[in-house]
């Protein structure tokens, strides 16, 4: 008898457990994961409804009129949904209302072709002029050989005498490649920070390992604090390229020069889904290690000029540099 409750008891308990993962398992997976799990098949409403509920429960605009009309669209539209292709529409409103430009909703079709790009993209650079080395910085994956990019990086500046941090066209991407590779020329502690009603959360430096923003990456490089920074931005700094920018804003070494950046200064969360789409969502605003929060605007530079390489090389040369 005791046997057969016991059995009983079992089969009550892992049948709970599948009822869990089978309505929590895509919400709840994502968030802890980053990877939309389905115990079972991941119909249009099921996929519809987890990407709206982690718009909702995670987006920084999710208390706004705007979403709580896209909303009530998105679930129209799932209802008399026939497949996903009928959802990307109105659920890429949704996303967008509940967490502002920065978010999106990328579907299979559109991420094959970053996935393409990947091979074609460009490359982080170093060039020596003199006492100068000009680190070029360009936007990443978080797909693609993200430690040799940081590598790369962290070779060219790790003994430069005077550097250029050149973040013109970078749109964003993995910031932890791009912070790891300039971690020879950031200090150690809190970089930046991601300001959410939640709380601030640090991106941090420790020796030549970043965590806390992207993908924790670390480097083999020995540090080179207090040489001449000289920062380069235009409107084509965006996203991760906004937030590298911002990780060097307050250090009295480090001085901007350029356009305003494009006004993409905010954190993403990024969550995967089985059939290949993945939603990039807006939950937190930049933050400088000053406690100034950036966000949709652009951000102008300590110095807007329209040659920044020429103003770059100008103060470079009053800090010594040749």
């Amino acid at each position: 008898m005791l046997k057969k409750v016991l059995l009983s008891t079992g089969v009550i308990i892992v049948g709970a457990l599948l009822a869990a993962v089978y309505f929590l398992g895509p919400t709840m997976g994502a968030m802890f994961t980053g990877k939309a799990i389905f115990l079972g098949n991941d119909s249009p409403k099921r996929y519809g409804n987890a990407v709206l509920t982690l718009a909702e429960t995670q987006g920084i605009h999710a208390d706004s009129d705007d979403f709580a009309r896209a909303k009530v669209e998105a679930q129209a539209a799932i209802e008399s949904a026939q497949s996903r292709e009928d959802l990307y529409e109105p659920l890429k409103k949704a996303v967008k209302a509940a967490g502002g430009k920065h978010s999106n909703l990328v579907t299979p079709d559109q991420n094959a072709e970053i996935e393409e790009a990947i091979e074609t993209a460009e490359q982080p650079s170093i060039e020596s002029d003199g006492d100068i080395v000009t680190a070029k910085v360009p936007a990443v994956d978080r797909n693609a050989d993200i430690q040799s990019y940081a590598d790369t990086l962290a070779a060219g500046v790790e003994d430069a005498a005077c550097v250029v941090v050149d973040l013109r066209g970078n749109g964003g991407g993995d910031m932890g490649p791009m912070l790891a590779g300039l971690s020879p020329l950031l200090p150690d502690g809190d970089a930046m920070y991601f300001h959410s009603a939640m709380g601030d959360n640090p991106v941090t430096v420790d020796g030549t390992a970043v965590s806390g923003g992207g993908t924790a990456v670390s480097v083999e490089a020995q540090k080179n604090l207090d040489v001449p920074i000289a920062v380069l931005v235009d409107a084509g700094t965006a996203s991760s390229g906004e937030a590298t920018m911002v990780a060097f804003k307050g250090l009295e070494n480090a001085v901007s020069f350029g356009q305003p950046t494009a006004g993409y200064a905010t954190a993403n969360a990024v969550y995967d889904f089985p059939d290949g789409s993945y939603l990039m969502l807006t939950i937190a605003q930049d933050m400088d290690r000053n406690g100034e929060v950036y966000g949709d605007s652009p951000i102008a530079p300590d110095h807007v000029v329209d040659d920044e390489l020429a103003a770059a090389q100008t103060w470079l040369s009053k800090q010594g540099c040749r």
